[in-house]
């Protein structure tokens, strides 16, 4: 089972969501179900995130946070995951079955593709980029490939999502 992992830097785009919509499981990271609407699972590390963002609770599919909310399930399986909210879409998709995960957006430079964070909410410095990188170093347990050109996250083999769904 094929999983695709929407993160939120700054090369997701609408047409990569697009491409991937009925060809593997979906989960959308934070503002990226904004792209994904559709997607089967939102997850977001950030309770800030979700109380900023009301809207993400009428998302459809299954939505989880690692902190406790009445309308999203929490998972905190993985002590690795810190705060990464892109790390526990893969830890979610690696406990539901995945045998590969594909990622996209996971840049790990910049800001997102919608630009800087509004509503009080804080965007990721290079500082926390770097702790993400040493985070996703510890994962494993299925086949991992990263589909982000220009990604700094070096831990996993560089695929085109084109090729390989």
């Amino acid at each position: 089972m094929t999983y695709v992992i929407l993160a939120t830097g700054p090369s997701m785009n609408q047409e990569t969501a697009d491409y991937v919509r009925g060809k593997a499981k979906v989960v959308a990271v934070s503002d990226a179900f904004r792209l994904a609407p559709w997607a089967d699972f939102l997850v977001s590390n950030d309770r800030k995130w979700w109380e900023a963002n009301p809207e993400a609770y009428l998302f459809k599919g299954r939505k989880f946070c690692s902190h406790p909310l009445n309308k999203a399930e929490s998972f905190r399986k993985h002590v690795h995951m810190g705060r990464n909210s892109g790390l526990m879409g893969m830890c979610l998709a690696k406990d539901l079955g995945a045998k590969r995960i594909l990622l996209c957006g996971f840049d790990m430079h910049g800001t997102h593709f919608f630009g800087e964070h509004g509503h009080g909410l804080k965007n990721t410095t290079e500082k926390i980029f770097k702790v993400h990188v040493r985070q996703f170093d510890r994962f494993s347990g299925c086949n991992v490939v990263n589909c982000t050109a220009g990604s700094r996250l070096l831990k996993f083999p560089f695929g085109n999502l084109y090729d390989l769904i």
